[in-house]
This record gives C-alpha cells, structure tokens and sequence, in this order.
C-alpha cells in the first residue's frame, strides 16, 4: 500500500493527478455498484444508473472492504475532488468498463505494448473464457496496461496505434494463454 500511494504522489501533472482521481472514484464505486449500492449523487447515477440497488448500505466482501479502503487511502493521499454534480467522468475507457463483468483495479505504474506483433487476441468481460467477448487487439495496435493482474488474466486497452492514443476496445486479455508478445517499442 505504502509503495501504491508514494507511486500515486509521483504524478506528474495536476492533470495526470486528476485523470487518475477520476479512474480511483469509478473503481471504488464499480465495487459498490457490484455490491448493490444506490447512488445518490448527479454522477453516480449518470455512470452507474439508478437500477436495481438493494440501498445506501451494503455488505462487500472482505477483500472488496480491502480494495474499497485503498483506494480511499490513494483518494485522500492525492487530495482526490471528483465533482459529483457533473454528469460525466474523464475516464476514456468507460464503453468498455461498463461491459465488464470483474472490476480492474488500477496498478501504481502503466506501461504499453506499442506496435502489438502478435496475433488477433479476444478480450473477455471478465477474468475467464466463459465471459462475453467485449474487445480485440489486432497487430499495429497499441496495448495498455496500468491495472493488476488475477488469476492468469489482465485487464487492457486498445489504441489504433501511430501516435492515436484513443481507447478504441479492452477488455481482461489471458495473458498465461498468450505468452510474452514482441512489441515494436515498449513505453512504461
């Protein structure tokens, strides 16, 4: 925890701080949502809907608990203020997050496979085949990483490559099925 909030304070833009204000907020609330909480608030329910919540007290798991309390933690350590009356999040990749099945949780560092030269790859709601298909890399593209790892999978995302960094797809890619890609250039 202590080496997540010390990378989390190394940013090295208010902007960069924000973007990742906003990625900490939608993670700890996804949990929530999973969980059944009703959101009150103009964004919560603009990200989250308003339907079906069981209440405004829910019970997580004890590793949720855990998830929730970090990422509280790197909240307040990056003096996080995410407007909740705006009706929309900077978070570039929420068409895709809001088709998964498993939560990703943000990893201190980010890196990228820029120039994937490995094969079509299918990325998964969630950390298993048996998910729904929600995303594709395809080679030339760029690959992201900045979550951690579970089980064997690993959650991405896509850019079309040359310098457009737009998130076109992603999705939980099984990277043990996968094996160690070569990348035109490595970033991260």
């Amino acid at each position: 925890m202590k080496r997540l909030l010390s990378a989390l304070a190394l940013l090295a833009s208010p902007a960069a701080a924000s973007d990742y204000c906003h990625e900490l907020w939608y993670t700890r609330n996804a949990i929530m949502h999973q969980a059944g909480y009703c959101f009150g608030s103009v964004l919560g329910q603009a990200v989250f809907g308003t339907g079906p919540c069981i209440g405004k007290s829910v019970t997580l798991s004890p590793e949720d608990n855990q998830t929730v309390a970090r990422l509280r933690a790197a909240e307040k350590e990056l003096s996080c203020r995410v407007n909740t009356k705006q009706p929309h999040l900077e978070l570039d990749d929420l068409f895709v997050r809001r088709q998964l099945w498993d939560v990703p949780i943000p990893d201190e560092g980010e890196s990228a496979c820029i120039g994937w030269m490995g094969p079509e790859v299918i990325l998964h709601a969630g950390q298993g085949a048996d998910t729904p298909v929600v995303g594709l890399i395809l080679p030339g593209q760029t690959v992201s990483y900045g979550h951690w790892p579970g089980a064997g999978w690993t959650y991405v995302t896509v850019s079309p490559g040359q310098g457009d960094w737009r998130t076109i797809s992603g999705g939980w890619m099984n990277y043990e099925r996968i094996g160690e890609v070569p990348c035109q250039q490595y970033a991260g």
